[in-house]
């Protein structure tokens, strides 16, 4: 079916069931920023691919709302059909224009808008995906830091507290925390789709199916937790409420910030090998690069998968903050201009007899000369990097949040007339999803934006600036939130950066950077150079990093 006539199918089931506006989210029912398959109902409706948005149908329009990193994808993929872009933060906003237009419930006709990621789509996507069925595994206590029994020991003291019954989680990071499981139902993030209900008195259920679990009954039932089937999950299951699972998630407990370390050192030598090649070798293209660093990072025993699709963005594609090649966009990568780079991956390697076992997540961005650059292209690199570097360095008192971080990241490029859309930091789980909350550090107001940065979250550092037609730069480190000082004026904590791959040399305006800024990257690049020299092999990469990790201040 063309996108028209998925349009006419959809309106045509409006009409019969009395529907004046149907609100398609990206969400799944457990408010998942990757849904499966079976819940891509937005994506299979408009052909816009990206992970934020939602669709809304009436008799006369279809309009699809999506933030500022989809703009530019969202122009391109809707074009031709009747979606028409909306601009979160510019045009209206989707609520406003839902009233304007008469969208609105009332008693009288209580069905006149549908928000649905389900309804009508059983009936008119034929061949849509079943729900996955991967078997759930367990995540040790030696790689988690801490029992289930004890994070469900204290949820259930927390209810007792606030007078509670029961709880429903329904955040799949959450039950997956929670629990100490994994799965491999979601891309990129090793969840198993289930719902989780705690009760204050024990006796607490996971809904999921039941063919999920035949491998971890007896863990389960060690735990006091018992199975029911996925569909039994209603509204009588447990109150669905704010608990202090995410922060609690969140706050990385020493074992889980050394598996973090160790999964970063293994992402630091894949990252590393993959830049040396790149300087040698001969013509690629998008697809090729990140096929090649996917191959790298899985030499490691260790590997467990990307956390999230690998953006590799040459030239004008830069710009597009969240770009995916496909075969029909993938560019051949020239001998000039910029590659923008950001990828992750799991790491989850049992106890051996050769090694310590780890497990953590990982996130970065580089930019990368490809050529000699230009005067603009070093400059806008360099005003990047200074935001990374100050708030990288940035030290602030306890209750701090987000939303008063965010201008280390952004001063210097606003003092120079630059600025960009989209957040300047996320939380990242631990062998969860890559994006994390409740914490995130950007300039508008919300709710996640004012939550405190606490001692032991890891959350990434990735200012960006994106020219239009031209070129992307974003420079992205994973940092562990650590205590810095105590003085007679308070608690205060810093940031110490997880992430091991040099920046860019070749794109660094010496001149633009305080002495400090000089310094910092000096001492970041010695801390490289010491943890993975010793892991490469091969004499042409210990060169190169040799090379990319060369001291500015003698």
């Amino acid at each position: 079916m063309t996108v028209e006539e998925k349009i006419r199918a959809v309106r045509r089931w409006m009409c019969e069931n009395g529907v004046g506006a149907l609100v398609v989210p990206t969400d799944d029912p457990h408010g998942s920023e990757y849904p499966a398959e079976h819940w891509q109902c937005r994506r299979w409706l408009t052909g816009f691919t990206g992970s934020a948005g939602d669709a809304v149908v009436t008799m006369d329009e279809a309009l699809l709302w999506t933030d500022s990193r989809y703009w530019l994808q969202a122009k391109e993929q809707l074009a031709g059909t009747e979606f028409r872009l909306m601009r979160i933060g510019i045009d209206k906003e989707m609520e406003d224009w839902l009233e304007e237009h008469g969208c609105v419930n009332t008693d009288d006709n209580p069905r006149f808008v549908v928000r649905s990621c389900e309804e009508p789509f059983d009936s008119i996507w034929m061949d849509r995906p079943s729900l996955p069925l991967t078997k759930a595994w367990v995540m040790p206590d030696e790689l988690s830091g801490e029992s289930a029994a004890s994070k469900l020991g204290r949820l259930v003291r927390w209810l007792v507290e606030q007078g509670r019954e029961s709880v429903l989680i329904s955040d799949l990071a959450e039950v997956a925390w929670m629990l100490n499981i994994r799965g491999s139902d979601i891309d990129y993030n090793p969840f198993v789709i289930a719902f989780l209900q705690v009760n204050a008195k024990g006796g607490h259920i996971l809904y999921v199916n039941d063919s999920q679990v035949d491998g971890i009954r007896e863990y389960l039932s060690s735990i006091g937790v018992g199975v029911a089937p996925y569909d039994q999950v209603s509204c009588q299951s447990g109150c669905v409420c704010t608990t202090p699972v995410a922060v609690w998630k969140a706050s990385k407990n020493s074992v889980e910030q050394d598996g973090f370390r160790q999964a970063h050192v293994c992402d630091g030598v894949a990252m590393v090998r993959l830049l040396a090649w790149l300087d040698s070798v001969g013509s690629v293209t998008e697809i090729d690069v990140a096929e090649k660093l996917t191959a790298l990072r899985a030499e490691h025993p260790g590997f467990m998968g990307l956390s999230f699709g690998t953006i590799v963005g040459y030239g004008a594609h830069g710009a597009i903050v969240h770009y995916e090649a496909t075969p029909e966009t993938d560019a051949v990568i020239r001998r000039k201009g910029l590659l923008l780079l950001d990828s992750g991956a799991h790491y989850f390697l049992r106890d051996r007899a050769d090694c310590d076992g780890f497990a953590g997540t990982t996130d970065i961005t580089r930019t990368i000369a490809m050529g000699v650059p230009s005067g603009e292209e070093r400059r806008v690199y360099t005003l990047v990097l200074k935001g990374h570097l100050q708030l990288q360095h940035a030290v602030f008192p306890v209750a701090t949040t987000g939303l008063q971080l965010d201008t280390f990241a952004r001063a210097a490029m606003w003092r120079a007339g630059y600025d960009f859309g989209h957040g300047t930091g996320h939380g990242v789980g631990h062998v969860l999803g890559v994006h994390e909350g409740p914490v995130q550090i950007r300039r508008n107001c919300r709710a996640d934006t004012v939550v405190p940065v606490c001692e032991g979250i890891v959350i990434t550092d990735e200012p960006g600036i994106y020219v239009e037609g031209k070129y992307g730069v974003r420079i992205e480190n994973a940092l562990l939130c650590v205590k810095a000082w105590e003085t007679d004026f308070g608690y205060f904590l810093k940031f110490d950066p997880l992430t091991l791959c040099p920046y860019d040399r070749r794109l660094i305006e010496l001149d633009m950077l305080t002495d400090d800024e000089v310094c910092w990257i000096d001492e970041y690049h010695q801390r490289v150079r010491e943890l993975i020299l010793p892991l490469l092999n091969d004499d042409t990469e210990r060169e190169w990093l040799l090379w990319a990790t060369e001291r500015y201040k003698k």
